[in-house]
């Protein structure tokens, strides 16, 4: 899945959203960190589901093609499209998506992205008010984290519209942009809350790729 992140941002990309960052935390002493991955879970059922379906369907249509009803000749096709299909699944995640249902997909991607938070260290800031930007590109969703600092502090609708805008601009294909405005739309709510301060200290990463 790691090719996933590297046709999502471009080395060029990746720049402008590090760069975006840092203008943002100027502004602010909160932190704002995106985190780009290819997918929030393996998802190892849709491999199966996917190799059973295609399977029991070609197995079907190719014996009955074949003018034979035996059983061990649809056991054959099956066994050969239920292979194919599989090693099809794992290679290609347009085709697993398929066969991961859109409950599962917000699940995983929201149990990864909170995860995420606290094994990147967001929540050890001093003030905590770290703003995880997480994007999970094979589910095609997007989660903003605020930390327990900035509850009941970033209003919802805030966070809302910012995660909507940025998920519309990487249905357009604008993830650079996009993810650049959504930093720039936090920095602007952060920073009557937290104002910047003379020579503050960058605790957590700009941008992070996994």
């Amino acid at each position: 899945m790691r090719k996933l992140v590297q046709a999502f941002l471009s080395p060029a990309d990746r720049e402008r959203v590090v760069a975006a960052v840092r203008a943002a935390e100027a502004r602010t002493a909160a932190e704002i960190v995106p985190m780009v991955v290819g997918a929030s879970d393996t998802y190892p059922k849709a491999e199966l589901a996917c190799a059973v379906t295609c399977g029991l369907v070609a197995g079907v249509a190719c014996t009955l093609a074949a003018g034979s009803r035996n059983m061990w000749l649809f056991l054959l096709f099956f066994g050969l499209f239920s292979l194919a299909a599989f090693e099809a699944a794992k290679r290609l995640p347009a085709l697993k998506r398929i066969f991961v249902s859109p409950e599962r997909a917000r699940h995983e991607t929201f149990q990864a992205a909170e995860a995420s938070f606290y094994a990147h260290g967001l929540a050890c800031t001093a003030g905590r008010h770290a703003v995880l930007v997480y994007v999970s590109v094979f589910e095609h969703l997007v989660f903003i984290l605020p930390d327990a600092g900035l509850a009941g502090k970033l209003p919802p609708a805030t966070l809302a519209a910012a995660t909507e805008a940025l998920a519309a601009g990487i249905r357009q294909g604008r993830q650079a942009e996009a993810l650049s405005e959504a930093v720039a739309t936090l920095a602007e709510a952060l920073t009557p809350l937290y104002p910047p301060f003379p020579d503050q200290a960058n605790a957590l990463k700009d941008l992070i790729l996994l």
